[in-house]
């Protein structure tokens, strides 16, 4: 359901989020892991260890900084591409980008963009966090800052105008903050969650005939089993 845009022709607006629960597709998330901050992407809500990007926290990151981030969604290729700049150079290198194929997605689209900010700890339960997410646009279109702050979750949802997402980019910078400087984050997983949310994929038409080949293949064989065990 639309809410209304910042913008009279924009493309892309908060929204309510989907009327019914739909479970998020693909997510990437940036946390701070005990010492240091890392990233990673989820598919359906499992982790993708290989997309995890400074797990040892080097370079080392600083609360109080914010960095940009990148997340852009290549429908044609089910591709889904997250950059943190880490070092704060300017520049999204190899070490601070991630992608991950999901060729059932290729050539399909989302219907909305989910945003959640956690600041909650997760085993003290000391609240004394802030996640600040500044200059954020999504295919150009930009919206307010958003802080979650002492145990606070918000969340954000934002969908296109009349269709659904193709390709999707969003930009904007991420901030880390202990609020009381008491040490909440040493052992803590306070996090940024930005999930692509969808109908269940539909299969191409080549995959439907791959499919039915394979349950071809496979009712020859047994039909052939059963043939040789009559014999």
């Amino acid at each position: 359901m639309l809410l209304g845009s910042t913008m009279a022709s924009a493309t892309v607006v908060i929204s309510t989020g989907p009327s019914d629960p739909w479970v998020s597709d693909l997510t990437a998330r940036a946390r701070w892991g005990g010492n240091n901050f890392e990233s990673v992407m989820l598919n359906e809500g499992v982790a993708l260890p290989a997309t995890q990007r400074n797990p040892a926290g080097n370079p080392v990151w600083r609360l109080g900084v914010a960095y940009a981030f990148r997340l852009a969604w290549d429908w044609s290729t089910g591709t889904i591409t997250w950059q943190i700049d880490f070092d704060r150079n300017g520049n999204f290198v190899a070490s601070e980008s991630s992608t991950f194929v999901k060729s059932l997605r290729a050539g399909q689209s989302y219907n909305y963009i989910n945003m959640t900010l956690t600041s909650a700890s997760q085993g003290n339960g000391n609240h004394s966090n802030a996640i600040d997410i500044t200059g954020l646009s999504i295919n150009g279109v930009s919206f307010a800052d958003t802080t979650a702050a002492n145990g606070a979750s918000v969340t954000r949802w934002f969908e296109p105008v009349g269709n659904t997402f193709g390709n999707i980019e969003m930009l904007g910078a991420i901030t880390f903050r202990n609020t009381n400087g008491n040490g909440a984050f040493a052992q803590e997983r306070p996090n940024l969650n930005i999930s692509f949310v969808g109908a269940e994929p539909v299969p191409e038409p080549a995959a439907w005939a791959m499919l039915l080949a394979g349950f071809g293949m496979v009712g020859a064989i047994s039909r052939r089993r059963r043939v040789t065990v009559t014999a």
